[in-house]
């Protein structure tokens, strides 16, 4: 798999040099061509020549892009679904609050870095402490984006909806780069985890430009497994739907997470069918609610994974193992309180009641119980196959869009307006030498007219003379041989009147 994503990356840098080369050379043939009188605002060459280097750098980026991928993973999901807790997990600490209400109104991006720090940008209207902090403790990060989270939401339900969501990033050494066989990701690739705002603040302002961004990530949707009211059930649904929506692209380049599945096995009635009932169905429901929406991706809705999780425990299962003294011991006390229906009885008489008193082998052995009943280890090997099957998908499109955008587009566009130029000038020229000769063609036309009646004037003098002259000689003509009539006739008028 790894070759076969390495030789498509290779394929698509010797393609994008080609394009490049192309572009470059039609460029210069078009700016050959040029006609002698042709202006423009910038200098031709000056303008070939400056879109020339930003091309060869967008290559470069674009070069180095493919070299040193970045996966962006995005968790979204519906309201009590424990998406921050997914963050967690992902992270190996407990980075994000939690909260029963909803919290996630801002946007957090964590990108892997062996240092700790947190970095609180200066949002509009931002009443809370913005800057950089370094060599910071989990405690730390957690309470900052604690504070951060309170103080924005508390503005929103006073009614301000002026203040922009805050954006925090995480510097932090998180366990899906650090364990590579986690993921096994190609050598070089980076990863960054963005926990989007839900649902109720994805319109909030500074939220658009990262949905935006998400919208090139592989999302993870999670949805709440242990809600039981129907009309609740129904407004899930239609958030899982709403989200998808929201974040755009093909439901492909999603995981459709039943988080907290803990719910059926910890209630004891009919487990475990009642789970894959409830699977089943949810399965069934989420992907009619899809295609309702958005019918256009019938068969990727079909196909897309939909998987069981129950984040909280799985957390608490890394925890007893990685955390400090105190968070190991946390953590045992709540998964002994909580979750010890995930333990099968053997195990928990094994056990001393006092969590302080168990040892590292106990509780090794304990997190690999969990985590493999809270379906953690099936949901890691879920999503790095998912990952290396659409890696591709994941991260080409987003390299050639920028490529396409820094610097191909501006080169197109200007072949685009200079040959439309040099044709919209010669059009022009041409125009203007049709009207010229029009106009000299109506002015022979009036000249001519002109200068033809003048010309015919005395003609049609003498033509009138003529007829006059004709007119008369044929009235005289007519006169005379009446008069000689009248003079042969009278004679005989004259006998008959004396009969």
């Amino acid at each position: 798999m790894a070759d076969d994503i390495k030789a498509i990356f290779a394929s698509v840098k010797e393609e994008a040099k080609d394009f490049s080369t192309a572009l470059w050379q039609c460029c210069e043939k078009i700016y050959k061509e040029l006609p002698e009188n042709y202006e423009a605002d910038i200098d031709p060459e000056l303008q070939i020549t400056f879109l020339t280097n930003k091309l060869n750098e967008a290559v470069e980026t674009l070069c180095d892009g493919l070299d040193n991928p970045t996966l962006i993973l995005a968790t979204t999901g519906t309201t009590s679904s424990g998406k921050s807790t997914l963050v967690n997990l992902l992270c190996g600490a407990e980075l994000m609050p939690r909260a029963v209400l909803e919290r996630s109104a801002g946007v957090v991006t964590v990108e892997y870095s062996e240092q700790k720090a947190i970095r609180i940008e200066e949002t509009a209207g931002a009443t809370w402490e913005c800057g950089a902090w370094h060599n910071v403790s989990n405690e730390d990060i957690y309470d900052r984006l604690d504070g951060v989270m309170k103080a924005y939401l508390k503005h929103r339900a006073a009614g301000d909806s002026n203040i922009a969501c805050p954006q925090s990033t995480v510097y932090y050494p998180f366990r899906l780069v650090a364990e590579p066989d986690l993921l096994n990701l190609p050598e070089g690739t980076t990863v960054k985890i963005m926990d989007l705002p839900g649902l109720a603040h994805v319109g909030d302002e500074g939220n658009a430009e990262v949905i935006r961004r998400s919208k090139e990530a592989l999302c993870l949707v999670t949805y709440n497994s242990a809600e039981a009211d129907e009309e609740k059930v129904a407004s899930l649904l239609q958030e899982v739907v709403d989200q998808v929506k929201e974040l755009g692209g093909s439901p492909a380049r999603m995981l459709f997470i039943l988080n907290r599945i803990d719910v059926f096995r910890g209630d004891g009635k009919g487990w475990p069918e009642s789970e894959e009932v409830f699977f089943d169905k949810a399965t069934q429901d989420i992907r009619s609610k899809l295609k309702e929406s958005l019918g256009e991706y019938e068969q990727e809705i079909d196909e897309a994974k939909i998987i069981k999780l129950s984040s909280l425990p799985a957390l608490l299962a890394l925890k007893i193992i990685d955390g400090s003294d105190a968070e190991k011991n946390e953590a045992a006390d709540a998964l002994d309180s909580h979750f010890n229906f995930l333990m099968p009885e053997d195990v928990l008489d094994d056990l001393p009641r006092n969590v302080r008193k168990w040892t590292d082998h106990d509780r090794k052995r304990l997190s690999e119980i969990v985590w493999k009943a809270a379906n953690a280890e099936a949901f890691h090997e879920h999503l790095k196959q998912h990952i290396l099957s659409e890696y591709p998908q994941l991260i080409l499109p987003q390299l050639i869009r920028r490529f396409k955008d820094n610097a191909a587009s501006e080169l197109v566009r200007w072949i685009s307006q200079t040959t439309s130029a040099v044709i919209n000038s010669s059009e022009e020229s041409y125009k203007l030498e049709y009207d010229r000769i029009k106009l000299v063609r109506e002015r022979l036309e009036e000249s001519i007219e002109t200068n033809g009646k003048a010309l015919k004037a005395p003609f049609d003098e003498i033509q009138e003379i003529l007829k006059n002259f004709v007119t008369t000689q044929a009235l005289h003509l007519a006169f005379n041989n009446a008069e000689n009539a009248i003079l042969d006739l009278a004679p005989i008028l004259i006998s008959r009147v004396r009969q």
